[in-house]
């Protein structure tokens, strides 16, 4: 299983520095103002982390497998469907996880899929904000 996650930066002594921006090249970026209809996102093929963040209210997200058909996120007690909560005002990063298990990547293809990545996401907010997602 290889090690695809994206570098923390590290200061002079050797420890990573959690906060800061990852040693990445930025894939995509998205901008959804008054997002309260969901929105899926189909991840480029070298994404393999997440930030998103969440202004003027809650932000809600979910991976997305590639077979599902209603993709969309609920935020309604009793249906509810979303993986995370994004605190208005603040930003979350994540690792794109695995969806499948992939014996013998093919030879041209990007992280994402040769290592069977999730290749979609969806999110949404509570009520009128924005949210801002960035790919690396």
């Amino acid at each position: 299983m290889s090690n695809y996650a994206p570098d923390l930066p590290y200061t002079k002594g050797g420890q990573p520095i959690q906060d800061a921006p990852l040693v990445a090249s930025v894939k995509a970026i998205y901008s959804s103002e008054n997002a309260t209809a969901s929105s899926v996102v189909s991840l480029t093929h070298d994404t393999t982390a997440l930030e998103i963040a969440a202004v003027g209210g809650t932000g809600y997200m979910r991976w997305v497998r590639a077979a599902e058909t209603q993709a969309s996120i609920i935020n309604v007690a009793g249906t509810a469907n979303f993986a995370h909560v994004i605190p208005s005002g603040q930003v979350r990063r994540f690792i794109v996880p695995r969806e499948v298990h992939v014996s013998a990547p093919s030879s041209v293809q990007g992280v994402n899929r040769a290592e069977g990545l999730y290749q979609r996401v969806a999110w949404k907010t509570q009520g009128a904000a924005s949210i801002l997602a960035t790919e690396y």
